[in-house]
């Protein structure tokens, strides 16, 4: 975790115990700094610190009662795991392997952040441990043996920048030689946790072949109070117990009720959808790119409602740069549709995509029915009966996720047998 609050007032809060009650210390946890969780419980979390100033342990608060995020999920960070027969692994001055050598080497065990990640080179910026506090190093042997892994995925071949060989282009699967990975995106409100309860039934089927990695979104959410509408509404105490103290958040956010435009009459009101105004798009969307080219590569990429409709204008961002889209298949969930007239698409997008949705009880699904089919022209959709969740009551739950498996092993050219 990194501590990304605090920084008017000298870092946040630091208690001994895991009580808001329990004695402050003496030092505040300072902005910037990396810390490990031990455990997370009711939104506070025991660290213990890696890197920056202040306690070595103690509990902090993930979030303010005002939604405000004292704590994410770090980004960027590796640590090495190679050269401990030789005092750690070989830092040069520059990117080329040629370049001069540092005078020190990087140690075993030191946590590093990611400043640029190219051809298998990493250059760093040091955290924990000791050498150069700043180099390029390769992040795995001519052999395959990994020096240097992201913190949270262990050792293996997908710490590897994606090379021109390594993903597939969209409507033409490539064969992998590293594990198969999937990007997954929760709904809003909603976070890393509530996504992988979600995907548990989806993953047992699909089987191992696949790493799951999971991100939660960068924008604050906060209910309104006597919403009913399912993205405004009070959670549940079932969903704040399978957030796991984490916060709730989104993709993007949207403006309060009462400063929205005026409601028009039900008769003047042909499509109830044409209103929405989405506020922080880019930001997102900048983050999802940012966090692609960071954490990948990746093979399938699954959303489930809101984030859908941001990988869709991801997608359209994508395409009017000129860029390829970095996996092979799309897997949507519920919603997905754009409903924003300042980001509608002014053409469909090519990606293949399956688009999965619950049928009558989705308050957004003969919405979806019908736009989908006008954002992408290789669209295979699938129905269940389940409402805005994801296929849960056999046999039909089933058949969609063994239809998934099927079509996520044929994007990623693995054996069905296997």
């Amino acid at each position: 975790w990194e501590v990304v609050g605090g920084a008017s007032t000298g870092g946040v809060v630091v208690r001994v115990g895991r009580e808001t009650a329990s004695d402050p210390t003496a030092e505040r946890l300072a902005t910037g700094s990396l810390v490990r969780g031990v455990e997370v419980e009711a939104g506070r979390l025991c660290f213990e610190r890696l890197s920056g100033q202040g306690p070595e342990t103690g509990w902090v608060s993930l979030q303010l009662q005002s939604g405000k995020v004292l704590l994410a999920p770090a980004a960027g960070v590796w640590e090495v795991v190679g050269g401990g027969d030789k005092g750690g692994i070989l830092v040069r001055l520059g990117f080329e392997t040629s370049s001069a050598q540092a005078s020190e080497r990087l140690s075993t065990g030191a946590l590093v952040r990611e400043l640029e990640l190219r051809g298998g080179r990493l250059h760093f910026t040091r955290l924990t441990g000791t050498g150069p506090d700043e180099g390029w190093v390769s992040v795995r042997l001519a052999e395959g043996r990994d020096l240097l892994v992201r913190v949270g995925t262990g050792p293996t071949a997908s710490a590897e920048e994606p090379s021109a060989g390594s993903v597939p282009q969209p409507g033409q699967p490539g064969k992998v030689s590293r594990k198969s990975r999937i990007l997954a995106l929760h709904g809003a409100p909603a976070n890393v946790n509530i996504m992988k309860f979600q995907v548990r039934l989806m993953q047992k089927i699909v089987g191992e072949d696949f790493e799951w990695c999971f991100l939660d979104g960068p924008c604050p959410w906060e209910p309104v109070p006597g919403a009913t509408q399912l993205n405004l509404a009070e959670r549940t105490p079932v969903e704040k117990g399978l957030a796991k103290g984490l916060p709730f958040v989104q993709w993007y956010s949207h403006p309060p009720p009462d400063a929205a435009a005026p409601v028009k009459p039900k008769e003047e009101a042909a499509n109830p959808f044409e209103d929405a105004v989405y506020l922080n798009v880019e930001e997102g969307v900048r983050y999802l790119d940012s966090h692609i080219s960071k954490a990948g590569p990746f093979d399938i990429l699954v959303a489930f409602s809101q984030a859908g409709t941001l990988v869709a204008i991801f997608l359209d961002m994508l395409r009017k740069e000129g860029r390829p889209v970095p996996w092979s298949l799309s897997i949507m969930f519920c919603g997905a549709m754009i409903d924003d007239k300042d980001y509608q698409l002014k053409e469909p997008l090519s990606q293949p995509t399956i688009y999965v949705q619950g049928g009558d009880k989705d308050p957004w699904g003969a919405h979806g029915v019908n736009c989908l089919p006008k954002m992408y022209t290789n669209l295979t959709m699938l129905e269940h009966q389940d409402g805005h969740t994801f296929p849960s009551t056999g046999p039909r739950a089933g058949e969609i996720y063994e239809r998934l498996a099927k079509e996520m092993r044929a994007a990623c050219r693995l054996d069905s047998a296997a």
